[in-house]
């Protein structure tokens, strides 16, 4: 029997349906793989773990959900983010100790690609693996301490060796450690850029594709162009780390429709239905949405060429 691949993630009653459309496009893009699926949650309704539990079955796989209390996180800084966002470093707490490797997903993702080789990436001495954050971790590096040549990354797609990240909890429990430095930090990827230091491994963007890697003018470290082209066209993973999601009617991500697609299919395969009539991201008045809508008609044909526009993939 094959083993399934451990998969962690983290969400509320709110982003159920987006949690959903990423399971469901995991499994879409894995039907050679089997899946063991971990729900870390301060809150989820009967009906929303249940159809989280049958879309599972439906692909012959597990879910187990941890309701997570919040008591012991909840005067952690959050910034513009939600507190959930720490649940993730309880990853080798909760999880069973036989299980010695997993693959963090945020839910704001689109599996496009077979993950079997990103699960089984050569960790080598490291305990977690992931994508280097946008330029502007230059500015939070700054605010933490850390030197410019050390990584700061984005923990949306995390491999993580959980043997050796449960020896250093015990050495040192992470919890403990985020109170000695609470006055820096501003979320939980400052924790792990401070906690696993010199114990990450870089992944290529391609596992990790941040909307802002593509815009007109990608806002990306030099040395990752020489990836990007390929990266853009078949990207493994997409993750929508921006303000305005695909659930909007206004996004304009050039994968936008891959998450109404997986929607679908979610809704089919439990035979519910799914409203598909998004509404705005962003809050406009009908004169500004008008003028919006005519700037990236006027940016997809070239008339202008805004930095921040994400045109079309070709």
């Amino acid at each position: 029997m094959k083993q399934p691949y451990n998969i962690v993630c983290v969400s509320n009653e709110a982003y159920i349906q987006h949690t959903a459309v990423m399971l469901c496009s995991l499994f879409e893009s894995n039907k050679n793989n089997i899946f063991c699926i971990y729900l870390l949650t301060p809150d989820i309704s009967p009906i929303s773990k249940q159809r989280l539990d049958n879309l599972c079955k439906y692909y012959n796989s597990e879910f187990i959900t941890y309701i997570c209390s919040t008591n012991e996180i909840i005067h952690f800084p959050i910034g513009q983010w939600n507190i959930v966002m720490y649940l993730k470093l309880l990853m080798p707490q909760l999880l069973p100790t036989n299980i010695e490797r997993c693959l963090f997903l945020d839910v704001d993702i689109i599996i496009n690609a077979d993950i079997t080789e990103l699960y089984h990436i050569d960790l080598v001495d490291n305990i977690i693996a992931a994508a280097e954050d946008i330029p502007d971790c230059i500015y939070i590096k700054k605010r933490l301490g850390l030197p410019q040549n050390e990584l700061y990354i984005n923990s949306g797609v995390m491999v993580c060796n959980l043997r050796a990240w449960r020896k250093l909890e015990i050495q040192l429990p992470i919890f403990n450690f985020i109170h000695s430095i609470i006055d820096k930090i501003q979320n939980e990827q400052d924790v792990i850029a401070l906690y696993f230091r010199d114990k990450i491994k870089k992944l290529p963007i391609r596992w990790n594709m941040v909307t802002f890697y593509f815009n007109r003018v990608p806002n990306i470290f030099p040395q990752y162009l020489p990836e990007l082209k390929e990266a853009k066209i078949q990207p493994a993973i997409i993750h929508f780390a921006a303000p305005i999601k695909p659930w909007f009617c206004d996004s304009q991500h050039p994968y936008a429709y891959l998450y109404k697609k997986y929607l679908r299919i979610y809704a089919k395969q439990l035979n519910i239905k799914v409203n598909l009539h998004f509404p705005y991201g962003e809050q406009l008045s009908p004169r500004k949405r008008f003028n919006k809508n005519i700037r990236n008609l006027l940016n997809r044909i070239g008339i202008i060429k805004d930095a921040g526009y994400t045109p079309p993939i070709k």
